[in-house]
């Protein structure tokens, strides 16, 4: 189950890493509502790994942080020129890594 929930998550990240540059050069409610979609799997799938590992308080500051980046890049992709907020793409692009660097074992307290 595990390998199965981690799988999902991973490549849900990927996903909606592409659908977020997608919607940055072509304005699409099909590529809004399929960034939605795979950000309610990709919570879902958090949730169960860390429902499977007993929630350590790393999995609690991921899921935040993950919650502040779909927020911010909701908020991104209503503006009429997304690429013109270099402050929010600079905010995102940051916590974007380090939930990457989270993810991956690299950040740990």
């Amino acid at each position: 189950m595990y390998d199965f929930l981690y799988q999902v998550h991973v490549g849900t990240w990927v996903i909606l890493l592409v659908f977020v540059v997608l919607n940055m050069f072509y304005r699409s409610f099909i590529l809004k509502l399929l960034f939605r979609l795979c950000s309610v799997f990709m919570l879902g799938s958090g949730v169960g790994l860390a429902f499977y590992l007993s929630f350590p308080i790393i999995f609690i500051v991921k899921l935040v942080l993950a919650l502040l980046l779909i927020g911010l890049t909701e908020i991104i992709l209503k503006k009429d020129n997304p690429r013109e907020e270099s402050y929010l793409l600079l905010l995102i692009s940051g916590l974007f890594l380090l939930l990457i660097l989270i993810g991956f074992g690299i950040i740990r307290f």
